[in-house]
């Protein structure tokens, strides 16, 4: 099924649910020849967050992109969610209260190349952009492919130059006024929809105006101010050097340098971001137990399966799999608020299933698979041929006991 996404579509994910899911912080600053950006990344369904290096090629500029899966709302996909390229042009994403948008006429950005991720067209924007004036040009040419004229989502572009840009929808920009901007996860045209007041959007003003020198300790301690306890990691951009800090959930105390023009020396290549903190000494999460659900149904029909918390060693986030023995999976689920963990699933053919469940801790490292749990799928409902009304009919019509 081709994807949807415009500029970050989650249609079932709006209002109150935004602030639970995403709380996002991004802000910029530039003075003198600084230019730095800073953000935290907030999402409580999972961390299965990976990061992407993107040599130069002809056309493309050599770029780092962040990405995760994307199985919600019905689609299954990557999505690219912030990065900067070796121009110094930088992009972020950020969930908003859901509102209607009017197409413009322009046709809609879609793209084979997996570089773009189909339709990210801030993905290709950065591959071919290195100025807002550039990005600018391109959106321009497109409108974005909103289900039904329905957004959930807006962009926070940020150049080398100090221009930075809020693209809420493709007749709604808001640009840099004075020496920084700030994002967060509300649509500053229309705050009345929701997400507004929001404490990160007025603790990271009140310390940007309160400034007194621009460099990257103190856009940490401005990360360190905003995140919240579903922060994913928070990052740190200098657009001159072309270096980013990275630090993750919310451990201030240990970062990770990029000099992106090194480490695109390397090559194309994809981790995920959780192993490049693992510990020396850190131990997976315990064999899970095995789930529960029904142990039997129809073809088609879906049933809801779940799963016991295990206990993590070292008290690490974590996530589970469920591996439904048919060639799929649920894809990692963190647990709910409530300490819940479940997964919805339909089997289309008939046999027995092992339903099994492993964990993964937020540094990636994976526990056994539980023990089995065997769910049976008869090809459809039965009925007893003994039935008394059964009897009398086959009585009547003997035609009918050749056919049963």
């Amino acid at each position: 099924m081709k994807k949807i996404i415009g500029i970050f579509i989650v249609t079932l994910l709006i209002g109150t649910v935004v602030s639970q899911v995403s709380a996002c912080t991004g802000f910029t600053a530039s003075k003198d020849e600084n230019v730095l950006v800073g953000c935290n990344f907030d999402w409580s369904r999972d961390f299965n967050v990976y990061m992407n290096f993107f040599p130069v090629e002809e056309g493309k500029f050599g770029r780092i992109l962040f990405d995760l899966w994307w199985p919600y709302s019905g689609f299954d996909y990557t999505l690219a969610i912030q990065g900067m390229n070796d121009q110094g042009l930088f992009v972020d994403t950020y969930m908003v209260p859901e509102h209607t948008v009017d197409y413009s006429g322009a046709p809609f950005f879609e793209s084979e190349d997996p570089d773009y991720y189909d339709d990210a067209l801030w993905a290709y924007c950065l591959a071919k952009c290195s100025t807002i004036s550039e990005v600018l040009d391109i959106y321009n040419q497109y409108d974005q492919e909103w289900p039904d004229g329905i957004s959930t989502g807006q962009l926070f572009f940020v150049d080398r130059n100090g221009d930075s840009l809020i693209i809420e929808d493709y007749d709604s920009m808001i640009f840099k006024e004075g020496d920084f901007q700030v994002i967060t996860n509300f649509l500053q045209s229309q705050p009345e929809l929701g997400g507004y007041p929001c404490w990160r959007y007025d603790t990271a003003v009140s310390m940007l105006e309160n400034m007194s020198n621009l460099n990257v300790d103190y856009f940490t301690s401005i990360c360190n101010a905003t995140h919240g306890t579903s922060s994913v990691f928070s990052n740190v951009y200098d657009l001159k050097q072309e270096k980013i800090w990275i630090h993750y959930y919310y451990n201030f105390n240990n970062v990770l340098e990029i000099d992106l023009n090194e480490e695109l020396a390397y090559g194309e290549r994809r981790s995920y971001l959780g192993s490049l903190f693992e510990p020396e000494d850190n131990l997976p999460p315990e064999k899970p137990d095995a789930p529960t659900g029904e142990i039997s149904g129809l073809p088609g029909e879906d049933f809801d399966y779940r799963a016991s918390k295990t206990p993590d060693p070292n008290g690490d986030n974590i996530m589970y799999l469920f591996d439904w023995d048919d060639g799929t999976d649920s894809g990692w689920i963190m647990p709910t608020v409530f300490g819940s963990i479940k997964a919805t699933h339909n089997w289309t053919e008939r046999g027995d299933y092992e339903v099994k469940v492993k964990a993964r801790d937020h540094y990636g490292a994976e526990s056994e698979w539980s023990d089995p749990f065997t769910v049976t799928m008869p090809k459809s409902k039965s009925f007893n041929i003994f039935n008394p009304l059964i009897i009398r009919l086959i009585q009547r019509f003997p035609i009918l006991e050749f056919l049963l």
